[in-house]
């Protein structure tokens, strides 16, 4: 059996910048709001801000966009954010294909689309899988090995001529 796997993490340095300006302002702020507050005043104040930027924080870090094309179908997800997690199988596709994109077609970078019907998953780079369901509900992942993708999706994507399914 063979599989396609990606896993792509964002490893820009604005993501460093902006993890290390988050830090700095939760902490600035919750000790200058803590400077002349009795002890357990503080306490509570920096339990609660590392309550809310440690996740925030480790979030960013460990964020990747992973993919896997196998007999199966298509699954991607955001991890480790659980409900970003889409499967596509075989059956409900109509078109899956690779094509060039430009972000800005998308309005940027991330999980786009929410609530629409067509949603976006990428994190860099202009190659994308685009998949088109019998719905006409369409979905495009970035990807950064494009030639191994193609030939996976040979391998596994037959699609149904259009005369031949009903609805």
């Amino acid at each position: 059996m063979k599989i396609f796997q990606e896993k792509q993490f964002i490893n820009r340095w604005w993501l460093s910048m902006l993890i290390l300006a988050i830090i700095v302002i939760v902490i600035g702020t919750a000790y200058y709001a803590t400077l002349n507050a009795e002890e357990g005043t503080a306490l509570a104040v920096s339990v609660i801000s590392l309550a809310i930027t440690f996740p925030i924080v480790l979030g960013l870090l460990y964020l990747r966009l992973e993919t896997r094309i196998d007999q199966e179908g298509v699954t991607v997800w955001f991890k480790p954010f659980g409900f970003t997690k889409k499967h596509f199988s075989w059956k409900e596709i109509k078109k899956c294909y690779l094509r060039k994109y430009d972000s800005s077609e998308f309005g940027g970078w991330g999980l786009r689309g929410i609530g629409r019907d067509w949603k976006a998953y990428f994190i860099y780079g202009r190659n994308g899988i685009q998949i088109v369901t019998h719905k006409d509900r369409k979905f495009l992942i970035g990807t950064q090995r494009p030639a191994a993708a193609k030939d996976i999706l040979k391998r596994y994507f037959q699609p149904i001529p259009e005369s031949d399914h009903e609805n």
